[in-house]
């Protein structure tokens, strides 16, 4: 009898390990194609009985996975988001040279955000805020995250001396803003062309320059 029940509970364990895996396989094939049809015909155009057709079942199937719309397109955005936050909100160590890391993450985060996929993604946001609740959901569950961990960062840094004390928060918007001022107004709204890699590198190296002056430490500070 042991022997039996153990058997049907390793079953039932491999039973339920390979639902999920069928399960995340599902959901990626979904967001994938949401993905694809909202930079096809953007959010107001995009239906759910569109986006059924595309990866087969029905409606109802989708909403079992994502309740709305807005839900959907949130997780588009966040599971795009997800490798650009691992590789520099995620590598953000107050031990190390704040120059060193600033400029790495510089980088990394201009280069997401000026992706074609991100000026797209942004266009629709801003374009449906006014209509929706869309922007807010994206912000929040976006950018509002990514930067309260910079600002965590920061406040470290200020911890140890290494920054001058003050809103972490203002300090974390600031240094947003400097990295933006040159190249993404202009790219969003198609006034101009992407950067080059080269300059996509000055740029970020020019904002963590400024932004370390800003903020340096008080003289005479520890």
């Amino acid at each position: 009898m042991t022997g039996a029940t153990g058997r049907k509970n390793r079953q039932s364990l491999e039973e339920t390990r390979i639902m999920k895996v069928k399960t995340e396989a599902r959901r990626q094939a979904i967001l994938d194609a949401a993905s694809a049809l909202f930079q096809e015909v953007g959010f107001a155009a995009a239906s759910m009985s569109g986006l059924a057709a595309r990866v087969g079942g029905s409606k109802a199937t989708l909403y079992s996975y994502f309740p709305s719309k807005e839900e959907l397109f949130v997780a588009v955005m966040a599971h795009a988001a997800g490798e650009m936050k691992q590789g520099s909100f995620g590598a953000l160590n107050p031990d190390r040279d704040p120059r060193d890391v600033l400029g790495r993450f510089g980088r990394i985060y201009l280069r997401f955000i000026l992706s074609p996929w991100a000026i797209s993604t942004r266009r629709i946001a801003v374009a449906e805020a006014a209509r929706s609740n869309v922007g807010r959901l994206l912000y929040e569950n976006g950018p509002k995250v990514g930067w309260s961990q910079f600002a965590t960062y920061l406040t470290a840094l200020m911890e140890r001396g290494r920054l001058r004390p003050t809103d972490a928060s203002l300090a974390a918007a600031h240094f947003r803003g400097l990295l933006e001022a040159e190249h993404v107004e202009p790219f969003l709204l198609g006034a101009k062309e992407a950067p080059e890699d080269a300059a996509i590198d000055a740029a970020a190296d020019a904002a963590v320059d400024v932004f370390l002056r800003a903020y340096a430490p008080e003289a005479g500070a520890r």
